[in-house]
């Protein structure tokens, strides 16, 4: 198995056993202190978006909810393409599930905590697409696929992360997004303690 396979059966642990108030089962770092998130998440040697999970859910039980919000909508995006590898060679039980199961336990109270300021909610996702595009892609990826048919993916997963983000201010007016939240009991407002400001 290779060195990205590996990464990504080890982060498989962060989306087993999550409690509803996030708590997460991090993976120990040989007994070293969890660094900073952003020594992972500035560094440019990541093999795999599954190595930002750890930082982004320090950000999010730390506070740093904005930030957390930003990276996550980034790993959506760089996470889209291994997804649909893995759905490609195993029939999704490997890649597609942790994510399904990281949109499940982080994603969830991430949207509808982002989601209550539908302005903040659009301006986080368009920055986050905009920062993605400048990003370098991983260094590595799934078995079997070579690096032309990676990039074509990787590229044709942005592009479909774009349209589909843009698709939801099409359809839905800010307004109409406040009222289903409030049908469904959720908080509609400024954001609550958003921690730090924005940084990328």
């Amino acid at each position: 198995m290779k060195q990205s396979s590996l990464a990504i059966s080890r982060r498989s642990a962060l989306a087993i056993g999550c409690a509803a108030a996030l708590s997460f089962a991090v993976p120990a770092r040989s007994g070293t202190a969890t660094p900073d998130p952003y020594q992972v998440l500035d560094a440019i040697d990541v093999s795999n978006p599954f190595d930002w999970i750890e930082p982004i859910a320090t950000l999010w039980t730390r506070g740093d909810r904005l930030q957390a919000a930003f990276w996550y909508y980034v790993f959506q995006i760089r996470s889209r393409p291994w997804a649909e590898a893995d759905r490609q060679r195993t029939g999704g039980s490997g890649a597609a599930a942790l994510r399904a199961s990281i949109t499940e336990t982080l994603g969830r109270p991430i949207n509808e905590w982002l989601g209550s300021d539908t302005a903040a909610w659009k301006e986080t996702g368009l920055a986050a697409i905009a920062f993605e595009r400048r990003l370098g892609f991983h260094t590595g990826r799934p078995d079997g696929i070579d690096e032309p048919t990676w990039l074509a993916m990787n590229q044709t997963a942005r592009a479909t992360h774009e349209d589909d983000f843009g698709a939801l201010w099409s359809q839905y007016s800010f307004a109409e997004i406040e009222d289903m939240r409030r049908r469904n009991g959720l908080y509609v407002g400024p954001l609550r303690n958003p921690g730090q400001p924005l940084r990328w």
